[in-house]
C-alpha cells in the first residue's frame, strides 16, 4: 500500500497549476467585518488565528507565514499542545472578528470538520474548509469567506501556507450575482435566527424580558414608511442641483440615486448628509447657515430645501406606521420594556403625530435634540447613547433596531447588547457587514406568533 504522504503529494501536485491565478492579483482586500473605524490600515489586514491541540504545531506556521505577507496576528491560542476543545477556539475567532478586532480569521483542527462547523453558528461568519488553492481563494472571491478552516492532520504546512497565501490576496467580486446570492444566505440566517422554536413549534420572540431593559427604534424606515418620502425628496433636491452645477462647470449630470442615499445620507442629520454627498462628488459649498433660504447654494440652503420638499410630502399624504412595528412596541410595553425613538429628524414630532405613535416612546431623541445638546449625528453612537441614559439603562441591556448603515455602525460603535437590521431595500449583507446581530425582512419576525399585528390603532 501506498504511504498516506504520498496520496497528499499527489493532491499538493494536482493543485500545482492553480497558485497563477491569485499570485497576480494585486485587488486590495475588502474585509467583510470591519472593525471600529471601517478600515483596514494600510500596513495590512488583522488576521485572527485560533486552533486546538491538533491544529496547535500548523497554527504556529501559519501564524509566521501571516506575518511574512505583511499581517498582523492576533493569536487566540491555544498555546500548547495540550488537549483542547476546537468549540472554544471557533468561538474566540469568530467573536474577535464580529467584535471589529480582526478583518480576516485563520482556524486550525485535526480535520477542519469541527472547526468549520462550530464558527458558522455564530452571525455573520462564513467559515469554509478548504484543502486545495482553487476553493481556497475561489470562496472569498464569489462567496466572501472570512475564515479559513484548515485540518492539520490531513495537510502539511507547505500546503496550508500555499491555501493562506491564496486566501489573503483573494477579494471578494461584489459582483451583483455574488452579492445576490449572499444576501439570500444572510436572509435565511436571519431567518432562523429571528425565533427559537418550542417543543410545539411555536415560536418565542427574541426580546424578552430578564435579557433586555428597553429597546431604541429609528424611525424612517423601521417604525414608519416614510424612508421613501425622504430618498425621493434628497433625490429631487439633488438632481436639480447637480444639473445646474453641471451646465455651470461643464461636468456630466450624475444623478443622485439609492446607494448614494444608503452611503451618504440615510440616518445622518440633514446638513451632515448634504455635505458627505458632496464631498463625494468633490464638490464644496459654503456652509451657510440653518436660516439660510432654500433658494441659496450653500450645505444648509440645500438641506433646507429638501427639508420643505418632505414637509410638502408629509402635508400631502402623512405618515404611515408599519402595523409589525406598532405591534412590537404595544407587545413590549406591556411586557414592561421601555422604548424610544432615535432620529436625525427634526420633523420626528410631526411624523409621529400623523402617523399616530406619539404617545408609544418614553424617550424621543431627534434633530432637535442633536442640535440643542451638541451631539454627534449617526454613524457615531452618541443619539443612541443618550436615549439610554435618559431611559436611565444600560448600553448592554439594550436593543438598537435600524435600517440605514449608519444607524447601524452607531449601535455596535455604542456597545449596545443587540443590534437588529431591518432589510427594507434589499441590503441585509450590508447591515451585516457593518455588524448587524440579527437582520430580519419585517419586525414582525421578532414577534411570537400567537400575537395578532393589527391594522390600525383606535384613535
Amino acid at each position: 500500500m501506498f504511504p498516506l504522504d504520498f496520496f497528499r503529494l499527489i493532491f499538493f501536485l494536482v493543485q500545482w497549476p492553480r497558485p497563477w491565478r491569485y499570485r497576480r492579483k494585486s485587488v486590495p482586500v475588502l474585509p467583510t467585518i470591519t472593525g471600529a473605524a471601517g478600515c483596514i490600515e494600510s500596513s495590512g489586514m488583522r488576521i485572527v488565528i485560533g486552533a486546538d491541540h491538533a491544529g496547535f504545531a500548523l497554527k504556529e506556521a501559519l501564524a509566521a507565514q501571516v506575518r511574512q505577507l505583511g499581517h498582523s496576528v492576533l493569536d487566540v491560542g491555544t498555546h500548547g499542545s495540550d488537549a483542547a476543545d476546537y468549540p472554544d477556539y471557533a468561538k474566540a475567532v469568530a467573536d474577535s472578528l464580529v467584535q471589529g478586532n480582526a478583518d480576516r480569521g485563520v482556524l486550525v483542527c485535526g480535520s477542519g470538520v469541527g472547526a468549520s462547523v462550530a464558527a458558522n453558528k455564530v452571525p455573520g461568519i462564513r467559515a469554509g474548509l478548504c484543502h486545495d488553492t482553487y476553493s481556497a481563494h475561489q470562496a472569498v472571491e464569489h462567496d466572501d469567506m472570512n475564515v479559513l478552516v484548515l485540518g492539520g492532520r490531513v495537510i502539511g504546512p507547505e500546503l496550508a501556507r500555499e491555501l493562506l497565501t491564496a486566501y489573503l490576496a483573494a477579494a471578494f467580486t461584489r459582483e451583483d450575482r455574488h452579492r445576490r446570492r449572499l444576501e439570500k444566505v444572510a436572509a435565511i440566517e436571519g431567518r432562523y435566527l429571528s425565533s427559537h422554536h418550542g417543543e410545539h413549534g411555536n415560536t418565542r420572540p427574541v426580546i424578552i424580558p430578564g435579557h433586555y431593559d428597553a429597546v431604541l427604534f429609528d424611525m424612517d424606515g423601521v417604525i414608519t414608511d416614510t424612508a421613501s418620502i425622504h430618498t425621493s425628496c434628497w433625490k429631487t433636491m439633488f438632481d436639480q442641483f447637480l444639473r445646474k452645477w453641471g451646465t455651470q462647470t461643464g461636468q456630466a449630470f450624475q444623478e443622485f440615486d439609492s446607494r448614494d442615499y444608503k452611503l451618504y445620507v440615510d440616518g445622518k442629520p440633514r446638513y451632515e448628509g448634504v455635505r458627505d454627498f458632496l464631498k463625494s462628488r468633490g464638490i464644496t459649498l459654503p456652509e451657510g447657515s440653518p436660516r439660510d433660504s432654500s433658494s441659496l447654494e450653500t450645505v444648509c440652503g440645500l438641506g433646507n430645501r429638501k427639508n420643505e420638499l418632505v414637509n410638502f410630502r408629509l402635508a400631502s399624504v402623512g405618515a404611515t406606521a408599519y402595523p409589525s412595528t406598532v405591534a412590537l412596541i404595544l407587545y413590549l410595553r406591556r411586557i414592561g420594556i421601555k422604548t424610544a425613538v432615535v432620529t436625525s429628524s427634526e420633523n420626528c414630532q410631526a411624523v409621529l403625530r400623523a402617523a399616530r405613535m406619539d404617545d408609544l416612546f418614553d424617550a424621543r431623541v431627534d434633530g432637535h435634540v442633536l442640535r440643542q445638546q451638541h451631539l454627534a449625528g449617526k454613524p457615531a453612537p452618541d443619539s443612541f447613547l443618550r436615549a439610554a441614559e435618559m431611559l436611565g439603562v444600560s448600553p448592554q441591556r439594550s436593543v438598537v433596531v435600524e435600517d440605514a448603515i449608519s444607524g447601524i455602525t452607531a449601535g455596535v460603535k455604542g456597545g449596545f447588547g443587540f443590534v437588529v437590521g431591518v432589510d427594507r431595500t434589499n441590503n441585509a449583507l450590508e447591515l451585516l457587514n457593518q455588524g448587524a446581530h440579527l437582520v430580519v425582512t419585517d419586525l414582525a419576525d421578532l414577534l411570537a406568533t400567537a400575537i395578532e399585528i393589527p391594522s390600525k390603532r383606535a384613535a
